[in-house]
Formats: structure tokens, C-alpha cells, sequence
């Protein structure tokens, strides 16, 4: 109950500039664009800050299935640590759920629509193309 309440307020004060920067998570297959990190077409931006994991380098990012995390600053989504994984069918995702998509991801059954609007975290099985059973994250 408390985090919904603490995501519920994230919603309301984050339009306003009142919120600085909100955590995500996300996993993924990289890809350039333009010079740009992107994930299921959304971009995501490295800094001086950018922790990666495991001797992965920026240089690795291309095609490569990883775990994001980091924050977001306006429309910037900052990564704080870049982790590789292997290709998985469970998934956990932190972030906002827009028009039945998380992190550009759909599901088979409407299992975000509960969630259309929230910022949470899920877990969801994921068959490579599509999400399906998310649930909030215990």
C-alpha cells in the first residue's frame, strides 16, 4: 500500500516539476541509433555516472540483451547501471504504463491494463515478442 501511495504521488507531482527524477528498470535488447541508446525505440542516455557491470563498455551495447537501471530527469531517462543478461521468458520492469505498453513492450492477454497509468514494478513472462501474466512486484 505505502509504495502505491508513494507512485500515486510520484504521478500527480511529476507533471508539475515538483519531482526531480523518478527510478526505472528495465530489460531489453540495445541497439544505436544516430548515436542514440535505444530499447524497443525509446531512448535512454549514458554519463559519467554509468556503472557497467561485468567488463561490459558502451562499445557492447549494440544488439546486446541487458538489465537497465537508472533515473528519469524531465524527459531524460539517465542509466545508472548496465548489466547483460541472457534472454529470458520472466521479466521485471519498473516504470510507467501508458496506453497498454510498458517500456514499448505489449502483452498477449491485457495484463498491464490494471496498471494503465501507474509508475510499479512487474513481473511478467515475456516469449521473446510480447509480454503476458504481469503482476506487481511483491
Amino acid at each position: 500500500m505505502k509504495k502505491s501511495l508513494c507512485a500515486l504521488w510520484l504521478l500527480i507531482l511529476l507533471p508539475f516539476g515538483l519531482v526531480q527524477a523518478a527510478e526505472f528498470k528495465l530489460i531489453g535488447r540495445t541497439s544505436w541509433q544516430l548515436g542514440q541508446l535505444m530499447v524497443n525505440g525509446i531512448p535512454f542516455d549514458l554519463d559519467g555516472d554509468t556503472r557497467f557491470k561485468d567488463g561490459l563498455s558502451e562499445d557492447d551495447l549494440g544488439g546486446t540483451w541487458v538489465e537497465l537501471e537508472g533515473e528519469t530527469q524531465g524527459e531524460r531517462r539517465l542509466i545508472r547501471k548496465v548489466e547483460a543478461l541472457e534472454e529470458d521468458d520472466e521479466m521485471e520492469l519498473e516504470g510507467p504504463v501508458e496506453q497498454g505498453r510498458i517500456w514499448g513492450y505489449v502483452t498477449s492477454d491485457e495484463s498491464l491494463a490494471p496498471f494503465e497509468g501507474r509508475w510499479l514494478e512487474l513481473e511478467c513472462q515475456f516469449d521473446g515478442m510480447r509480454l503476458s501474466r504481469c503482476r506487481e512486484e511483491d
